[in-house]
């Protein structure tokens, strides 16, 4: 199959595409500029760069023309529904003129819920309206809802990731605190998230590119199923970073999103990706192997020059 990865320098986007390669696809990679390290190394693992942006459809349209799987694993920050909704129009436009069986991931998050009385929460489990990521929860909607031509649509919510270089992950950002000397957790100390090891996540997205019409229209969480509290995982990642000093803790921040947005329970189960898709976490937990990810991160960032 032919794959258009939008995000690609991403966490999710540079480790779906590179799995979705060694499982011997031809993947495109939407990227804005191919001179970046990252995008250098898509190159490295066999990935053909589309030099492009996602709100500027006609730099991508070849590529999506030309594509059996589109993977939307990005989120553009300064207008996210205005550019997902431009990509669904994209897509509908593509299917029209060009005619073929096509696949749609997209992708959200286990954060799009907010604070809900359940403790764990699936695929049917509707979001908070008052969340401020609610509103991706829609999105998933609007998307199923657009008829599209040919095209099967699949939603994938992760957990938080980890492992490898870390990238943009929280417990990059925790990591970090430990080397500089300062920790600071902001919100609810009872919180817990689920977290998803960044490969296994990369298999899921293979499993659903390769899984056909079977499962058109599915959501699917997709996270292990530990379920630690933020205190706990961020204390082991401070730890493996050398810190010995104390957590000061503090309230939300408004210009720390991560405080924000995700002062809440998000532990989602994976059952259901498990029944139809076979798929399991290959992964134990963030914890149990803390310093293994810990050396990973750290490595990445000696071999980036920013330590």
């Amino acid at each position: 199959m032919k794959v258009l990865v939008t995000g690609a320098t991403g966490y999710a986007g540079f480790y779906a595409a590179i799995a979705l390669r060694q499982a011997g696809h031809h993947v495109y990679g939407l990227v804005r500029d191919n001179n970046k390290p990252r995008a250098k190394d898509l190159q490295r693992y066999e990935i053909e760069l589309a030099i492009g942006n996602i709100k500027q459809p006609e730099t991508y349209r070849k590529y999506l023309e030309n594509s059996d799987v589109l993977i939307h694993a990005m989120m553009d920050f300064q207008a996210p529904q205005e550019a997902d909704l431009k990509l669904f129009e994209t897509l509908r436009q593509v299917a029209q003129a060009t005619p073929r069986k096509r696949l749609f991931i997209y992708t959200t998050g286990c954060s799009i819920y907010g604070k809900r009385p359940e403790r764990v929460m699936d695929e049917t489990t509707p979001a908070n309206p008052e969340h401020k990521l609610a509103y991706r929860m829609d999105m998933e909607q609007e998307l199923f809802a657009m008829p599209i031509l040919d095209c099967h649509k699949v939603v994938l919510r992760p957990g938080f990731m980890y492992g490898l270089d870390g990238h943009s992950s929280v417990s990059a950002t925790w990591f970090g605190m430990g080397e500089q000397g300062k920790a600071i957790y902001r919100g609810d100390r009872e919180k817990g998230w689920s977290w998803v090891h960044i490969s296994d996540l990369a298999e899921a997205y293979v499993r659903v590119a390769e899984s056909g019409a079977a499962i058109d229209g599915e959501i699917f969480c997709v996270a292990d199923e530990q379920r630690p509290k933020c205190v706990a995982v961020m204390q082991a990642c401070l730890k493996a970073a050398g810190y010995k000093g104390a957590i000061e803790f503090a309230p939300p921040q408004e210009d720390d999103l991560t405080s924000v947005w995700f002062d809440q329970n998000e532990f989602i189960t994976s059952r259901k990706a498990y029944r139809l898709l076979g798929w399991s976490p290959r992964h134990t937990g963030i914890v149990d192997e803390i310093e293994t990810y810990y050396a990973a991160w750290k490595a990445s960032q000696s071999s980036n020059g920013k330590v």
